[in-house]
């Protein structure tokens, strides 16, 4: 089990390290779309899908490295507030009963919606038209990974709550 826990943890740190360098050519392709846009008043026909895709991306495959690292933002006003053994038997409940099937069904739809979209080789409705079965694919590998770290955050909860270790970060 200590090895699945790792690899699924090494997965996703690596997956943040990777997926973090898509900010570079995003923010590159808007500051060249404001360019030809302000300065040449010429506005690129590609610029709006292409940042759109790569922060789809960006968020997508970073679900799992955020989860790794404790860091989506949540409403957790009066948890906060809850000694901290409390609060990880929450975590414990609220996996299998919210967690899991709301991101199992994520994925599921992910992997339906990516297999239309190859199977008629979709394209988008711009000018541009850029092929869009790509992106959609990211959906259900992102949630995926997720699913993968829930799983991780998960069983280090548990064997906190047995005194044998800790939700590493």
């Amino acid at each position: 089990m200590e090895k699945l826990l790792q690899f699924i943890d090494t997965l996703n740190c690596s997956a943040g390290r990777y997926v973090k360098y898509l900010i570079l050519p995003m923010a590159l392709i808007v500051l060249y779309e404001v360019c030809c846009r302000r300065l040449f008043n010429s506005p690129t026909s590609w610029a709006f899908d292409m940042t759109t895709y790569i922060f789809g991306a960006y968020f997508m495959l970073g679900l799992g490295y955020v989860e790794l690292h404790d860091r989506h933002i949540r409403i957790d006003v009066i948890s906060l507030q809850l000694p901290q053994k409390i609060q990880t038997w929450l975590r414990v409940l609220t996996f299998p009963a919210f967690f899991v099937p709301f991101i199992a069904s994520l994925t599921w739809a992910g992997v339906e919606l990516a297999s239309d979209s190859w199977a008629m080789w979709e394209h988008g409705q711009s000018a541009w038209r850029p092929p869009i079965y790509p992106i959609k694919t990211i959906l259900p590998i992102g949630a995926f990974l997720l699913l993968l770290q829930g799983f991780s955050s998960f069983v280090k909860d548990i064997r906190k709550l047995k005194g044998g270790g800790g939700h590493e970060s």
